[in-house]
């Protein structure tokens, strides 16, 4: 069995998750729908689907917008796609 580091295995699911939310992205677009997504719903999604806490799930999402891939607004509660 080989063993993974703690750091590779966190790219992993940050990679994972910055996938999953560009594919409801691209969902939404072509359902003719806004580009936002709901900040609860993906954060209990990614909950039950990777079994991370919220905390690790808000972190991980912070990643990805610093890496200019989301917009989070906490206080309407939505993820949005960076404005170009």
């Amino acid at each position: 069995m080989v063993k993974r580091d703690g750091a590779e295995t966190r790219r992993e699911r940050i990679t994972e998750i910055a996938r999953f939310i560009q594919a409801a992205f691209q969902k939404k677009k072509e359902n003719g729908e806004s580009e936002e997504l709901s900040l609860s719903k993906m954060v209990s999604t990614m909950m039950f689907l990777k079994g991370l806490t919220k905390d690790t799930v808000m972190e991980y999402l912070e990643v990805i917008q610093g890496m200019e891939q989301i917009e989070l607004d906490v206080v309407n509660d939505k993820i949005r796609k960076p404005k170009v």
